[in-house]
Protein backbone atom coordinates (compact mmCIF):
# COMPACT_ATOMS: atom_id res chain seq x y z
CA UNK A 1 0.00 0.00 0.00
CA UNK A 2 1.42 3.84 -1.06
CA UNK A 3 2.44 5.57 1.92
CA UNK A 4 -0.14 8.44 1.24
CA UNK A 5 -3.36 5.97 0.28
CA UNK A 6 -2.17 4.85 4.35
CA UNK A 7 -1.71 7.76 5.90
CA UNK A 8 -5.24 9.22 4.52
CA UNK A 9 -7.49 5.70 5.09
CA UNK A 10 -5.55 5.70 8.74
CA UNK A 11 -6.76 9.13 9.38
CA UNK A 12 -10.26 8.53 7.79
CA UNK A 13 -10.91 5.41 10.20
CA UNK A 14 -10.11 7.43 13.02
CA UNK A 15 -12.12 9.82 12.06
CA UNK A 16 -15.37 7.52 11.20
CA UNK A 17 -14.88 5.69 14.44
CA UNK A 18 -14.62 8.84 16.52
CA UNK A 19 -17.56 10.28 14.97
CA UNK A 20 -19.76 7.65 15.19
CA UNK A 21 -19.46 6.86 18.75
CA UNK A 22 -19.13 10.45 19.83
CA UNK A 23 -21.64 12.97 17.94
CA UNK A 24 -24.96 12.63 16.11
CA UNK A 25 -25.02 12.97 12.72
CA UNK A 26 -25.82 16.87 12.82
CA UNK A 27 -22.60 17.15 14.33
CA UNK A 28 -20.59 14.74 11.85
CA UNK A 29 -22.37 16.91 8.98
CA UNK A 30 -20.96 20.07 11.11
CA UNK A 31 -17.06 18.91 11.63
CA UNK A 32 -16.74 18.46 7.76
CA UNK A 33 -16.11 22.36 6.95
CA UNK A 34 -13.46 22.79 5.41
CA UNK A 35 -10.29 24.80 7.60
CA UNK A 36 -7.77 26.86 6.46
CA UNK A 37 -4.69 27.37 8.68
CA UNK A 38 -1.30 29.49 8.26
CA UNK A 39 2.18 28.23 9.24
CA UNK A 40 5.33 30.22 9.93
CA UNK A 41 8.16 28.63 10.26
CA UNK A 42 12.13 29.65 11.06
CA UNK A 43 13.50 27.39 8.22
CA UNK A 44 13.72 28.91 4.68
CA UNK A 45 13.30 26.59 1.42
CA UNK A 46 17.18 26.30 1.53
CA UNK A 47 17.02 24.39 4.71
CA UNK A 48 15.79 21.23 3.14
CA UNK A 49 15.18 18.63 4.97
CA UNK A 50 13.86 21.01 7.80
CA UNK A 51 11.61 23.03 5.68
CA UNK A 52 10.63 19.77 2.92
CA UNK A 53 9.75 17.75 6.49
CA UNK A 54 7.07 20.26 8.12
CA UNK A 55 5.87 21.08 3.94
CA UNK A 56 5.32 17.48 3.74
CA UNK A 57 3.40 16.85 7.43
CA UNK A 58 1.25 19.67 5.87
CA UNK A 59 0.52 17.82 2.77
CA UNK A 60 -0.16 14.68 5.17
CA UNK A 61 -2.18 16.48 6.98
CA UNK A 62 -4.25 17.68 4.44
CA UNK A 63 -4.42 13.68 2.83
CA UNK A 64 -5.31 12.32 6.04
CA UNK A 65 -7.85 14.79 6.79
CA UNK A 66 -9.46 14.26 3.20
CA UNK A 67 -8.55 18.31 2.55
CA UNK A 68 -11.12 19.00 5.25
CA UNK A 69 -7.87 21.08 7.53
CA UNK A 70 -4.90 22.85 5.26
CA UNK A 71 -2.52 24.13 6.14
CA UNK A 72 -0.64 26.86 3.61
CA UNK A 73 3.29 26.86 4.86
CA UNK A 74 5.76 29.86 4.51
CA UNK A 75 9.20 30.35 5.26
CA UNK A 76 11.40 32.35 7.19
CA UNK A 77 11.03 35.96 6.37
CA UNK A 78 8.06 35.47 3.86
CA UNK A 79 5.31 36.47 6.00
CA UNK A 80 7.03 36.43 9.89
CA UNK A 81 11.29 36.95 10.38
CA UNK A 82 12.60 33.46 11.15
CA UNK A 83 12.96 34.31 15.16
CA UNK A 84 9.16 35.54 15.17
CA UNK A 85 7.42 32.51 14.48
CA UNK A 86 6.83 32.08 17.92
CA UNK A 87 5.21 34.71 18.77
CA UNK A 88 3.07 35.37 15.58
CA UNK A 89 1.26 31.89 16.71
CA UNK A 90 1.56 32.88 20.37
CA UNK A 91 -0.52 35.78 19.87
CA UNK A 92 -2.93 34.49 16.78
CA UNK A 93 -1.59 35.90 14.08
CA UNK A 94 -0.86 32.59 12.44
CA UNK A 95 -2.34 29.21 13.20
CA UNK A 96 1.29 27.55 13.53
CA UNK A 97 4.74 27.81 13.76
CA UNK A 98 7.70 25.55 13.70
CA UNK A 99 11.76 26.28 14.65
CA UNK A 100 13.63 24.38 17.77
CA UNK A 101 12.39 25.10 20.73
CA UNK A 102 15.59 26.39 21.98
CA UNK A 103 15.14 29.27 19.46
CA UNK A 104 12.47 30.14 22.05
CA UNK A 105 14.72 30.04 24.96
CA UNK A 106 14.46 34.23 24.97
CA UNK A 107 10.96 33.58 26.68
CA UNK A 108 11.90 30.72 29.01
CA UNK A 109 15.58 29.00 29.38
CA UNK A 110 13.44 25.93 29.81
CA UNK A 111 12.82 25.98 26.38
CA UNK A 112 16.42 24.87 26.28
CA UNK A 113 15.99 21.23 27.38
CA UNK A 114 13.47 20.23 24.60
CA UNK A 115 16.01 21.66 21.59
CA UNK A 116 19.10 20.79 22.55
CA UNK A 117 21.71 20.78 25.80
CA UNK A 118 25.50 20.18 25.50
CA UNK A 119 26.54 16.71 26.05
CA UNK A 120 22.99 16.12 26.11
CA UNK A 121 21.08 13.34 25.33
CA UNK A 122 21.14 11.75 21.49
CA UNK A 123 18.13 11.52 18.68
CA UNK A 124 17.02 7.87 20.39
CA UNK A 125 17.05 8.80 24.22
CA UNK A 126 15.33 12.14 23.60
CA UNK A 127 12.66 10.60 21.44
CA UNK A 128 12.35 8.08 24.37
CA UNK A 129 11.95 10.78 26.70
CA UNK A 130 9.15 12.34 24.93
CA UNK A 131 7.12 9.24 23.94
CA UNK A 132 8.08 7.07 26.45
CA UNK A 133 9.16 9.77 29.85
CA UNK A 134 7.71 12.73 31.21
CA UNK A 135 9.11 15.10 28.62
CA UNK A 136 5.80 15.18 25.99
CA UNK A 137 3.74 16.41 29.52
CA UNK A 138 6.42 19.07 30.35
CA UNK A 139 6.89 19.95 26.75
CA UNK A 140 2.92 20.57 26.69
CA UNK A 141 2.86 22.09 30.19
CA UNK A 142 5.76 24.85 29.23
CA UNK A 143 4.58 25.47 25.83
CA UNK A 144 0.54 25.64 27.06
CA UNK A 145 2.20 29.21 29.44
CA UNK A 146 1.96 30.48 26.07
CA UNK A 147 -0.80 30.09 24.63
CA UNK A 148 0.40 27.45 22.43
CA UNK A 149 0.24 23.36 21.24
CA UNK A 150 3.47 22.05 20.83
CA UNK A 151 4.60 18.42 18.46
CA UNK A 152 7.65 16.94 17.98
CA UNK A 153 8.45 16.80 14.49
CA UNK A 154 12.19 16.07 13.62
CA UNK A 155 15.90 15.41 14.98
CA UNK A 156 18.65 15.90 13.00
CA UNK A 157 20.84 13.63 15.12
CA UNK A 158 24.54 14.19 16.12
CA UNK A 159 25.53 17.30 14.45
CA UNK A 160 28.75 18.97 13.46
CA UNK A 161 30.72 20.93 15.46
CA UNK A 162 31.24 24.12 13.38
CA UNK A 163 33.03 25.57 10.54
CA UNK A 164 36.28 27.50 11.01
CA UNK A 165 38.58 29.79 9.54
CA UNK A 166 41.37 28.72 11.63
CA UNK A 167 42.22 25.34 12.86
CA UNK A 168 41.92 24.93 16.88
CA UNK A 169 44.94 22.97 18.68
CA UNK A 170 44.25 24.05 22.32
CA UNK A 171 41.54 26.16 24.35
CA UNK A 172 43.60 29.02 23.93
CA UNK A 173 42.70 29.04 20.59
CA UNK A 174 39.25 30.01 21.16
CA UNK A 175 39.80 33.37 22.73
CA UNK A 176 38.90 36.14 20.84
CA UNK A 177 36.79 34.14 18.22
CA UNK A 178 33.38 35.50 17.29
CA UNK A 179 31.12 32.58 16.32
CA UNK A 180 27.41 31.61 15.30
CA UNK A 181 26.29 29.76 17.60
CA UNK A 182 22.95 29.99 20.23
CA UNK A 183 21.09 29.22 23.38
CA UNK A 184 23.48 27.53 26.44
CA UNK A 185 25.84 26.46 23.88
CA UNK A 186 26.20 30.04 23.46
CA UNK A 187 27.14 30.34 26.65
CA UNK A 188 29.48 27.80 27.78
CA UNK A 189 32.05 29.11 24.67
CA UNK A 190 31.18 32.66 26.06
CA UNK A 191 32.96 31.51 29.42
CA UNK A 192 36.29 30.61 27.35
CA UNK A 193 36.32 33.95 25.36
CA UNK A 194 34.10 33.39 22.46
CA UNK A 195 32.37 36.02 21.26
CA UNK A 196 28.45 34.69 20.25
CA UNK A 197 26.10 35.42 17.91
CA UNK A 198 22.85 33.55 16.74
CA UNK A 199 22.21 34.35 13.52
CA UNK A 200 19.39 33.05 10.73
CA UNK A 201 20.40 30.26 8.15
CA UNK A 202 20.66 33.23 5.25
CA UNK A 203 23.20 35.18 6.96
CA UNK A 204 25.44 32.83 7.87
CA UNK A 205 28.01 32.59 4.92
CA UNK A 206 27.65 36.00 4.45
CA UNK A 207 28.42 36.96 7.75
CA UNK A 208 31.57 34.31 7.50
CA UNK A 209 32.72 36.22 4.18
CA UNK A 210 33.47 39.51 5.42
CA UNK A 211 34.52 38.14 8.60
CA UNK A 212 31.82 39.05 10.69
CA UNK A 213 32.62 35.71 12.26
CA UNK A 214 35.43 33.67 12.32
CA UNK A 215 33.14 30.12 13.19
CA UNK A 216 29.56 28.83 13.06
CA UNK A 217 27.84 25.84 13.78
CA UNK A 218 24.42 25.04 11.92
CA UNK A 219 23.52 21.41 11.35
CA UNK A 220 25.60 18.61 9.49
CA UNK A 221 26.97 18.33 5.54
CA UNK A 222 23.94 18.10 4.17
CA UNK A 223 22.70 21.66 4.58
CA UNK A 224 25.94 23.05 5.32
CA UNK A 225 26.58 22.40 1.41
CA UNK A 226 23.77 23.77 0.48
CA UNK A 227 24.92 27.02 2.44
CA UNK A 228 28.39 26.91 0.89
CA UNK A 229 29.96 27.46 4.09
CA UNK A 230 32.78 25.29 2.94
CA UNK A 231 33.73 27.87 0.41
CA UNK A 232 35.01 30.54 3.39
CA UNK A 233 35.91 28.40 6.02
CA UNK A 234 38.27 25.30 5.34
CA UNK A 235 38.05 23.86 9.08
CA UNK A 236 34.94 21.12 9.77
CA UNK A 237 35.15 20.08 13.30
CA UNK A 238 33.84 17.37 14.66
CA UNK A 239 31.90 16.32 17.14
CA UNK A 240 28.75 18.45 17.16
CA UNK A 241 29.10 18.11 21.21
CA UNK A 242 26.42 21.05 21.60
CA UNK A 243 23.82 19.12 19.92
CA UNK A 244 23.80 15.68 20.09
CA UNK A 245 20.26 15.01 19.37
CA UNK A 246 18.07 18.76 18.63
CA UNK A 247 14.59 18.44 18.56
CA UNK A 248 12.61 20.27 15.35
CA UNK A 249 9.24 21.19 17.15
CA UNK A 250 5.35 22.50 15.42
CA UNK A 251 3.39 24.88 17.66
CA UNK A 252 -0.49 25.36 17.09
CA UNK A 253 -1.82 28.48 18.52
CA UNK A 254 -3.99 27.20 21.23
CA UNK A 255 -7.33 28.73 20.57
CA UNK A 256 -6.74 27.57 16.94
CA UNK A 257 -6.11 24.09 17.86
CA UNK A 258 -8.89 23.62 20.41
CA UNK A 259 -11.72 25.19 17.92
CA UNK A 260 -10.69 21.75 15.72
CA UNK A 261 -12.50 18.68 15.77
CA UNK A 262 -11.19 16.04 18.00
CA UNK A 263 -10.42 13.90 14.91
CA UNK A 264 -8.48 16.53 13.58
CA UNK A 265 -6.70 16.97 16.40
CA UNK A 266 -5.58 13.37 16.37
CA UNK A 267 -4.12 13.45 12.67
CA UNK A 268 -1.95 16.56 13.34
CA UNK A 269 -0.48 14.68 16.44
CA UNK A 270 -0.19 11.27 14.13
CA UNK A 271 1.11 13.49 11.11
CA UNK A 272 4.07 14.87 13.32
CA UNK A 273 5.10 11.48 15.04
CA UNK A 274 5.29 10.10 11.37
CA UNK A 275 7.16 13.72 10.22
CA UNK A 276 9.89 12.86 13.41
CA UNK A 277 10.76 9.50 12.38
CA UNK A 278 11.28 9.96 8.55
CA UNK A 279 12.92 13.92 9.09
CA UNK A 280 15.90 11.61 11.65
CA UNK A 281 15.62 8.73 8.42
CA UNK A 282 16.20 11.56 5.88
CA UNK A 283 18.88 12.99 7.45
CA UNK A 284 20.42 9.36 8.50
CA UNK A 285 20.31 8.70 5.07
CA UNK A 286 22.01 11.61 3.79
CA UNK A 287 24.84 13.08 6.18
CA UNK A 288 27.64 10.54 4.60
CA UNK A 289 27.18 11.61 1.12
CA UNK A 290 26.79 15.15 1.60
CA UNK A 291 30.08 14.36 3.78
CA UNK A 292 31.93 12.55 1.49
CA UNK A 293 31.41 15.23 -1.24
CA UNK A 294 32.41 17.99 1.17
CA UNK A 295 35.60 15.94 1.56
CA UNK A 296 36.46 14.67 -2.10
CA UNK A 297 35.28 17.20 -4.13
CA UNK A 298 35.90 20.56 -2.24
CA UNK A 299 38.91 19.43 -0.14
CA UNK A 300 37.16 19.97 2.95
CA UNK A 301 39.52 18.98 6.03
CA UNK A 302 37.50 17.60 8.82
CA UNK A 303 39.38 17.83 12.46
CA UNK A 304 38.51 16.39 15.62
CA UNK A 305 38.58 18.97 18.73
CA UNK A 306 40.90 18.42 20.90
CA UNK A 307 40.84 16.03 23.75
CA UNK A 308 41.41 19.47 26.14
CA UNK A 309 39.12 20.95 24.31
CA UNK A 310 36.52 18.76 24.72
CA UNK A 311 37.30 18.08 28.35
CA UNK A 312 36.78 21.83 29.10
CA UNK A 313 33.99 22.40 27.52
CA UNK A 314 32.26 19.66 29.00
CA UNK A 315 33.18 21.24 32.65
CA UNK A 316 32.18 24.28 32.03
CA UNK A 317 28.93 23.23 30.26
CA UNK A 318 27.78 21.39 33.62
CA UNK A 319 28.14 24.47 35.55
CA UNK A 320 26.18 26.59 32.83
CA UNK A 321 23.62 24.15 32.91
CA UNK A 322 23.09 24.30 36.09
CA UNK A 323 23.45 28.01 36.23
CA UNK A 324 20.63 27.95 33.56
CA UNK A 325 18.56 25.80 35.93
CA UNK A 326 18.30 27.91 38.82
CA UNK A 327 17.04 31.19 37.14
CA UNK A 328 13.50 29.08 36.90
CA UNK A 329 11.47 27.10 38.83
CA UNK A 330 10.18 25.21 36.23
CA UNK A 331 13.27 24.80 34.11
CA UNK A 332 14.84 23.65 37.15
CA UNK A 333 12.31 20.87 37.52
CA UNK A 334 12.46 19.85 33.68
CA UNK A 335 15.93 19.62 34.02
CA UNK A 336 16.04 16.97 37.35
CA UNK A 337 13.73 15.11 34.74
CA UNK A 338 15.93 15.00 31.76
CA UNK A 339 18.84 13.98 33.82
CA UNK A 340 17.35 11.30 35.52
CA UNK A 341 16.26 10.02 32.06
CA UNK A 342 19.09 10.43 30.37
CA UNK A 343 21.03 8.44 33.47
CA UNK A 344 18.47 5.94 32.87
CA UNK A 345 19.02 5.31 29.21
CA UNK A 346 22.48 5.51 29.51
CA UNK A 347 22.42 1.92 31.31
CA UNK A 348 21.24 0.30 27.95
CA UNK A 349 23.36 2.94 25.36
CA UNK A 350 26.26 1.47 26.97
CA UNK A 351 25.47 -1.79 26.78
CA UNK A 352 23.90 -1.54 22.76
CA UNK A 353 24.95 1.33 20.92
CA UNK A 354 28.51 2.10 22.34
CA UNK A 355 29.16 -2.02 21.75
CA UNK A 356 27.56 -1.85 18.11
CA UNK A 357 29.88 0.97 17.09
CA UNK A 358 33.12 -0.40 19.04
CA UNK A 359 32.61 -3.80 16.70
CA UNK A 360 31.55 -1.84 13.66
CA UNK A 361 34.27 0.55 13.34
Amino acid sequence: MERRTFLKQAALGTAAVAASVTVGAPAVIASTKKIRWKATSFWNPKVKIMFDGVKQFCQDVKEMSDGQLDIKMYGGGELVPPFGAFDAVSQGTMQMGTGSPYFWASNSTAFNWFGSLPFGMNAQSVNAWFYEGNGMNLMNELYSQFNLVPMVVGNSGVQMGGWYRKKINSVEDLKGLKMRIGSIAGKVLSELGVTTVMLPPAEIFPSLERGVVDAAEFVGPVHDILLGLYKVAPYYYTPGWHEFGPVLDVFCNKAAYDELPKHLQKILHIAAANTNIRTLAAFDAQSGVALDTLVKEHGVKVEVYPDDVIEKVKAVAKEVIEEEAKKDPFAMKVHEDYKAFQAKTAVWGQMSEKVYWNIMT
